[in-house]
């Protein structure tokens, strides 16, 4: 995997990790720090794009890199 796609699958999986903090978020009505969110998203969001890495399959993610690579 070149550190190109690394990245942008790695900002695929943050903003979806971002995305379900930000509605778990306004629906526990603020009881949480939203920081609390933004960085369980950014280490899981490390994680998982370790173990996708590793596994070498090709899944959605890559396709969608594979596009986003592509324009950039």
């Amino acid at each position: 995997m070149k550190l190109k796609h690394k990245v942008v699958a790695f900002t695929l999986y943050f903003i979806l990790f971002l995305a379900l903090g930000a509605m778990v978020d306004y629906y526990a009505y603020d009881i949480l720090n939203p920081w609390v969110f933004i960085v369980l998203s950014f280490v899981a969001a490390l994680w998982v794009t370790n173990v996708h890495a590793k596994s070498r399959q090709k899944s959605r993610v890559d396709e969608l890199a594979e596009e986003i690579e592509e324009v950039l």
